[in-house]
């Protein structure tokens, strides 16, 4: 990890590997819009929106399990 200096206030910056996928416009362009409205990052936004899909279907999973 290295630090950025953004108007004087010190960030850290994390390198994550550059990745390319394919998705629908509109929703790049919806996941834009849930990003910008929550203050964050699109890639912050979409990581937490994977991460929380893959806990939804675990639960789902456990569930059909019973």
């Amino acid at each position: 990890m290295c630090c950025w200096c953004y108007h004087g206030i010190m960030k850290e910056k994390h390198h994550w590997p550059t990745t390319s996928i394919r998705v629908n416009p509109e929703a790049l362009h919806q996941a834009r819009i849930a990003a910008v409205t929550r203050k964050k990052m699109l890639g912050q936004w979409l990581e937490e929106a994977i991460l929380e899909k893959i806990e939804r279907e675990k639960k789902l999973g456990k569930e059909d399990e019973k």
